[in-house]
């Protein structure tokens, strides 16, 4: 989902506002079914069926999180073997080098410790949480007690577009751009 900011100023778009989270995903759906591409919409709290009305498909975050962490799982046990293996060897009472479950906690530590920054990191790339400094909402009222659909409208007939929404539940209709 977008944060809704002044990126969107300047391109031709509509910005509905819904007080039914139901009303949101049936309007999704109906102007999906007409041709409208590039919906977007912000919520107050989770949708159920908002993504899958939008079109969005699986998140790649659990991917990013589960290579993260077998990558710092591997790393963290092959410095222990390094370390207590071959740089470092201390005998003590006969006691093999490297043990593997010796070993155990501090790989699993270093793999969500990886596993942790790497998300975090992802999750700011993938929201696009970076700073803004020409913030500007559309609304107030977004996110707050509003269900927003942002409708790209380039090139469309806007009033047919507008009286569309408004047919489909929109409480209040505004032109962008």
């Amino acid at each position: 989902m977008s944060s809704f900011v002044a990126p969107y100023k300047g391109k031709p778009a509509m910005l509905a506002l819904f007080i039914d989270p139901h009303q949101l995903v049936d309007a999704i759906v109906a102007l999906r079914e007409q041709g409208y591409r590039g919906l977007d919409a912000a919520t107050p709290f989770p949708v159920h069926g908002l993504s899958e009305a939008l079109g969005m498909g699986p998140s790649w975050m659990p991917r990013v999180t589960k290579t993260a962490f077998f990558t710092g799982a591997t790393l963290g046990l092959a410095f222990q073997l390094w370390a207590n293996g071959w740089t470092w060897p201390i005998n003590v009472a006969g006691k093999p080098f490297f043990s593997v479950p010796a070993s155990m906690p501090i790989t699993f530590e270093c793999g969500i410790l990886c596993a942790a920054i790497c998300t975090f990191y992802a999750v700011f790339i993938a929201g696009r949480l970076y700073p803004v400094t020409n913030f500007e909402l559309l609304d107030s009222r977004i996110t707050n007690d509003r269900f927003a659909l942002f409708v790209p409208t380039g090139g469309q007939n806007v009033e047919a577009t507008e009286r569309l929404l408004q047919k489909l539940g929109a409480q209040e209709v505004q032109q962008l751009g």
